[in-house]
């Protein structure tokens, strides 16, 4: 596991949970605009479970895993495109 990343995800949910808090505190006094706050909310606490799941992934990796960027092939092996991964691509079907 790096520590590292696990401490980014940890300080990006503490974020996440402050912006719900705020919004919260909007919501709460009586003929707020509830309804209107709602989706957000609903995206920020989506937000905080994923992290929560990351987190715990992060946690189960072994330490060197995704470490370094994979390197990719030469073109000339992929499809002969110099500079390019797009094979073939018609965008006018008449």
């Amino acid at each position: 596991m790096a520590e590292q990343d696990v401490e980014a995800l940890r300080k990006a949910r503490e974020s996440f949970v402050r912006k719900r808090r705020a919004m919260a505190e909007q919501m709460a006094p009586a003929g707020a605009a509830s309804a209107h706050f709602a989706p957000a909310f609903a995206s920020l606490q989506a937000a905080i479970e994923a992290i929560d799941r990351a987190i715990k992934d992060e946690e189960q990796l072994p330490a060197d895993y995704a470490q370094e960027e994979p390197v990719a092939a030469p073109a000339s092996v992929t499809n002969g495109a110099q500079g390019s991964n797009v094979v073939d691509v018609d965008f006018d079907p008449a």
